[in-house]
């Protein structure tokens, strides 16, 4: 079987690191080739040191005939089945797959419901051109069903997973990694994974921070992402004097390291379908603060394993921060109950191999009752 992956760009996000331990867990079995709108990113060079052909299309803006480009990758490598990720490729794709004997699978990783209006109605014009669109999270496919009035039976639920083999518990990481960044065991650190971006609102665990610092000294906060808002975060920083207990790590690799570094997990996000980076933080059995976006909600349990507020409401965050940092042994049960939460997590990859064994075969059915 050939799969042709087509994704918006390779810069480190959840779909983009998604698409990578798919495309890697796939190419194992079928023959693999990925196509990325964008200028290759870090994912790209991941991918290539497990022998996946990458190849950019070098889209900017929306020009360039960035279509004819993917429908001649298309004609070349002669898929059975094209699996587009994130908008733009999905909306693209839906167009080079047109008229083509190709299956098309579409996994939206994000939300759709904050596209401005002729995104949204593009969306709803090409839908019908899937042959199955598998969604992330619960609340894309509730939106595509009863909103964008997708066919329920070619929406299948599939949460992202995590591979556990990769992010897990482990106190030696904790030791390590707290040695290197000169945090004691009486620092109490926070951590956001996810981009600098307005859509993940860094910013206001940034003030609610600041807020908390104030009276708790023993407190860090460690950001593990680059983007737009960095130079916004380093001016309150500067300004605010938290230079030496507030981290910009920027880009990394090692993530279960940074997690395993951290007590808190923070995802103050405005909107999000699914973010792997709360699995993550989950498997390796953090207690969370997020905001009501998404699925989040669905995954922290309020109260049980952390707490859910309403996005850019700075005093709630402030004030769960401060409980957090009051209670240790608050922080223990809820890191316990992560633990026992992560149980519900699954290996999406894995499922997917046998997602496209049965649309090839037009066997795969959609179980809507």
């Amino acid at each position: 079987m050939k799969i042709l992956y087509v994704i918006t760009s390779t810069d480190v996000g959840g779909a983009e690191k998604a698409l990578l331990e798919l495309a890697v867990k796939t190419a194992q079995v079928h023959s693999v080739r990925v196509v990325c709108l964008k200028p290759l990113g870090p994912v790209a060079r991941e991918l290539t040191k497990h022998h996946i052909e990458v190849i950019s299309l070098n889209m900017r803006g929306y020009g360039g005939g960035v279509i004819q480009k993917l429908a001649a990758q298309i004609k070349d490598f002669q898929p059975d089945i094209v699996h587009a990720m994130l908008y733009r490729a999905i909306e693209y794709a839906r167009v080079a797959c047109a008229g083509r004997k190709v299956k098309l699978i579409s996994t939206p990783h994000f939300d759709l419901s904050k596209k401005i209006f002729p995104l949204r109605w593009a969306d709803k014009l090409l839908k019908d051109l899937d042959t199955l669109t598998v969604a992330e999270s619960f609340s894309t496919a509730r939106y595509l069903i009863e909103k964008q009035k997708y066919n329920k039976n070619k929406v299948y639920l599939l949460p992202n997973g995590v591979d556990k083999t990769v992010f897990y518990a482990d106190e030696t990481l904790r030791d390590k990694m707290r040695k290197k960044y000169a945090y004691t065991s009486e620092h109490i650190v926070f951590i956001e994974v996810a981009r600098l971006t307005p859509v993940k609102d860094p910013l206001t665990l940034l003030k609610a921070f600041c807020n908390v610092v104030r009276t708790y000294k023993n407190a860090r906060l460690v950001y593990v992402g680059e983007g737009e808002n960095r130079p916004v975060l380093e001016t309150f920083i500067r300004q605010n004097g938290l230079e030496n207990i507030v981290l910009l790590a920027g880009k990394q690799d090692n993530i279960n390291e940074w997690l395993n570094m951290a007590d808190v997990f923070v995802l103050p996000s405005i909107e999000e379908s699914l973010p792997l980076s709360l699995l993550e933080s989950i498997q390796v059995g953090l207690p969370c603060l997020v905001s009501k976006a998404g699925d989040m909600p669905l995954w922290v349990e309020h109260g049980k394993n952390g707490f859910v507020f309403p996005s850019k409401d700075i005093t709630l965050l402030s004030c769960f921060m401060a409980e957090l940092i009051d209670n240790a042994q608050l922080r223990e049960t809820m890191r316990d109950n992560s633990l026992q939460i992560s149980q519900r997590i699954g290996q999406s990859s894995q499922q997917y191999q046998q997602i496209y064994q049965q649309v090839l075969n037009n066997s795969f059915h959609v179980k809507t009752n």
